[in-house]
């Protein structure tokens, strides 16, 4: 039983960590952002659904796969439904787009 005990404790410290290291990175404000305005709908909240059924669930992407997947399409190589919406960012916004999906676990 203390064994659980120290899990849950362990779990929730992680998960409060996690969520403070999200609040405290200056750049993620921003990205959450824009994830919410272009990426939530098809996405999910918390990146946690195959847009239009077809990609890859994204949180669990690393940030180098994130940030070549929004280059491709950003530039037409993939031609997908969200490609408008990847034209429209920045390099920064890429670039922090791309570490902050990975967080949203």
């Amino acid at each position: 039983m203390k064994a659980f005990h120290l899990f849950l404790g362990s779990l929730f410290f992680l998960s409060f960590w996690v969520q403070a290291e999200t609040a405290n990175h200056p750049d993620f404000t921003k990205a959450e952002k824009i994830y919410k305005r272009s990426c939530a709908t098809c996405h999910g909240k918390k990146g946690e659904k195959p847009a239009m059924g077809e990609s890859k669930i994204i949180n669990q992407l690393k940030t180098e796969a994130i940030s070549t997947a929004l280059w491709e399409r950003q530039k037409g190589k993939v031609i997908g439904a969200g490609n408008s919406a990847k034209q429209r960012l920045t390099e920064k916004e890429i670039k922090i787009l791309a570490e902050f999906v990975p967080t949203l676990k």
